[in-house]
């Protein structure tokens, strides 16, 4: 572990813990995880600044140009699934509770597939798909999260490979996002914050204690931070680690400020940042994206030139 001490002028010092990386991030088995709870999808997360029982809803902030807080869709969503407003959506104040929220039940194991590979100047990211855990879906009519958007489809595996520079550039302007944003350390496909609709899918749809869920496109994903990224070691600690990669190539964090997860104050239009992360095994002062709680919680636009090389996965 590396700590970083950083000082404000007339100010008190803070650190940050950086992790002595491995040259490609591992992510953390079932032991050593920490799911949330199926009445509280807070429990496991890290500290933050912001209000978890009154985030953000990020339904309909569809933007044309890289905007905080707004995702940047080269399409609109245009999908007819009609959802239920759950009790712990408020519509009134455009808000929803990650305090409140139910999750699916069941703790499944699966035999998951994943590895990282640097293939000359390219990362090679390839898995069948499966998560090591998730809950049980189909979501069973006896489960309290059937009433909430369950989605009816079982987690399967699918073979995917998906190609990035293993050094990425950025460009001089962003881009926009097509759905898919990047592929989580564990495998697990990451989606943009929407669901078909353009709902905000952390705060409207129902996921399991890991915050991921399947469809029939993807397999099972997820569209935000998810618990089961992170060991109980790294909560504890308020490690800094990569837990995935964007399509463009750069890294996906968690990151921490002043023992808090970063906001999306902290970052720009496309959800990033320069900052020292963990990164092939040394830590290095690049651009990155950051998960956070806050809409749109991953990847809001591309900073570099997003892969076409892509199979078994939609894009």
């Amino acid at each position: 572990m590396v700590t970083i001490l950083s000082c404000v002028l007339l100010g008190s010092c803070t650190s940050a813990t950086l992790s002595a990386a491995p040259t490609q991030p591992v992510a953390p088995t079932p032991a050593q995880d920490c799911a949330s709870t199926t009445t509280d999808q807070a429990v496991c997360m890290p500290p933050s600044a912001v209000n978890l029982a009154a985030l953000p809803l990020g339904t309909g902030k569809i933007s044309t140009a890289p905007v905080v807080g707004s995702e940047w869709r080269c399409r609109a969503p245009d999908g007819t699934q009609r959802v239920t407003t759950p009790p712990w959506v408020d519509t009134k104040t455009g808000t929803w509770d990650l305090e409140t929220k139910a999750a699916v039940k069941g703790d499944v194991r699966y035999k998951k597939e994943f590895t990282a590979t640097q293939v000359g100047d390219t990362e090679v990211l390839s898995g069948n798909g499966l998560p090591a855990r998730a809950g049980v879906f189909p979501v069973k009519p006896s489960d309290p999260a059937y009433r909430y958007n369950p989605d009816p489809t079982a987690v399967f595996a699918h073979n995917f490979k998906v190609t990035v520079p293993y050094d990425p550039t950025a460009n001089a302007s962003p881009s926009c996002e097509n759905g898919i944003v990047g592929v989580a350390d564990d495998g697990i496909p990451i989606l943009d914050a929407f669901d078909a609709d353009g709902n905000d899918a952390a705060g409207v749809e129902t996921q399991d204690r890991c915050h991921g869920h399947p469809n029939d496109m993807v397999g099972y994903h997820f569209h935000s931070l998810s618990p089961c990224l992170l060991s109980k070691a790294e909560l504890r600690d308020h490690t800094t680690v990569q837990v995935g990669w964007a399509l463009d190539g750069f890294g996906i964090y968690v990151e921490y400020a002043g023992g808090k997860l970063v906001t999306d104050a902290d970052l720009d239009g496309c959800h990033g940042r320069t900052s020292t992360v963990p990164w092939h095994g040394k830590n290095v002062d690049i651009y990155h994206y950051d998960m956070t709680f806050e809409f749109p919680y991953v990847v809001g636009c591309f900073a570099g030139t997003p892969t076409a090389q892509i199979t078994g996965l939609p894009y």
